[in-house]
């Protein structure tokens, strides 16, 4: 039996709040992460960006809220603040289009520590933020550790490294033993396995979503364009000149090199921005918000910078350099092309690089046509790396003496009479 929000426990108001975004029949992720929440029991799920997941936990969050209760009852905690800022936004629009009143508080350390106090007031439901201001807060009594009955790590995987775990273990020290622990990320390997264990019950349920499996949304559409290494950046102006996206974001895998790009596309008269491990978070904030409302077209990143985004009407993906690793790739293509929307993955590549073309057919089962800019859009092409190599220039012929014929012969010239 096909599922649906309603057989899998949610309130009528729970569904036509989904029902007004636009969201009536569930993913995979949300269709085994929903129930195995509502048992109460810790659990784990391994789900792709884009999967769905922020609402495979809020929604079963949102159904267990006791409107009794005055005080927090879930948190959630992200590594990074924009990620909690995306949750949080989620979180509000779903209690507006469900006319159900559960707050939720954004508490991050960028933010002014009085105003967040402030919210704390007011007592809200869910807190949302970054694992340090909430263990700082939780500590200063301004949220009520006490009621807390579900806490999320949400990029569990990054949650759990060493910079971050010892404050997890100190938020979740500060709560119930009988409170609920769940876990999502994209990869769940090995030390993040034995970690979550020492954090975990052992009754914990493991939930996995399809898309882990390799799969992409038929809707993306795979190319690539070959293109000697000097032409690489000639040729992304060419393709966002000729596809005029709505909005792209464009992949480097060396961090040090974005915002060199980023001043040539302005440059050139292309609105970008850039995101990278090493941004500011006010820098990083700023472009986010800017591509995310359309002031920028271009969004350059790196694989660490744009981990955890979610910006729903990404059009293209443009690969100015191809990830080596075949997962990268999928995590890349897979920002365009979501909620059923058509996306166009582009990788710019020389004819070394081609072999990961490949290599990425072979791993994930996907088709990739060749392509070339020829007067402004996107053909089918043929080129091949011989048609790549600089033209030789023909040998100038000699100049001949004054007088002498190119066979060798001199001029004959008859005197006037």
């Amino acid at each position: 039996m096909e599922q649906n929000f309603q057989t899998l426990g949610l309130s009528d108001a729970l569904v036509a709040g989904l029902v007004k975004q636009d969201i009536t029949v569930p993913t995979d992720i949300q269709t085994k992460m929903i129930p195995a929440i509502m048992t109460g029991k810790d659990v784990v799920g391994r789900s792709e960006t884009g999967s769905g997941k922020t609402l495979a936990y809020l929604l079963p969050i949102f159904q267990k809220i006791d409107p009794n209760v005055r005080g927090t009852q879930a948190i959630i905690l992200t590594p990074t603040h924009e990620l909690a800022a995306q949750v949080h936004r989620q979180a509000e629009l779903l209690a507006k289009n469900a006319g159900v009143n559960v707050g939720c508080a954004l508490i991050i350390g960028t933010a002014r520590l009085q105003r967040q106090v402030e919210r704390l007031r007011e007592k809200p439901p869910i807190v949302v933020g970054s694992t340090g201001r909430i263990l700082d807060l939780i500590k200063r009594k301004k949220i009520q550790a006490h009621l807390v009955k579900t806490i999320v790590l949400d990029e569990g995987d990054r949650l759990l490294e060493d910079g971050n775990f010892a404050a997890v273990q100190a938020v979740i020290k500060t709560t119930l033993r009988d409170r609920q622990l769940v876990l999502l990320s994209a990869s769940v390997g090995g030390e993040t396995q034995q970690r979550a264990k020492e954090i975990m019950k052992e009754d914990a349920l493991f939930v996995e979503g399809a898309s882990q499996v390799g799969q992409v949304p038929d809707t993306i559409s795979h190319y690539f364009i070959l293109t000697a290494p000097r032409e690489k950046f000639l040729m992304l102006r060419k393709v966002l000149a000729g596809e005029k996206p709505k909005k792209a974001m464009v992949f480097l895998n060396n961090p040090e090199n974005i915002e060199v790009t980023v001043d040539k596309l302005n440059y050139h008269g292309i609105k970008a921005a850039g995101i990278y491990g090493q941004v500011g978070k006010l820098d990083r904030k700023t472009a986010l918000d800017d591509f995310r409302e359309g002031r920028v077209q271009v969004l350059v990143a790196s694989d660490i910078g744009a981990r955890g985004l979610d910006i729903p009407d990404v059009t293209h993906v443009i690969n100015l350099d191809i990830p080596e690793d075949p997962t990268h790739y999928l995590h890349r293509a897979g920002r365009c092309g979501r909620q059923g929307q058509t996306g166009c993955a582009i990788s710019i590549v020389t004819p070394y690089e081609r072999r990961w073309i490949h290599k990425y057919e072979k791993v994930w089962g996907l088709r990739f046509a060749q392509k070339d800019m020829v007067y402004g859009k996107l053909t089918d092409s043929t080129k091949t790396k011989k048609d790549l190599e600089p033209r030789k220039s023909q040998p100038k012929e000699k100049s001949q003496p004054k007088g002498q014929a190119k066979s060798g012969k001199k001029f004959v010239t008859k005197k006037k009479k």
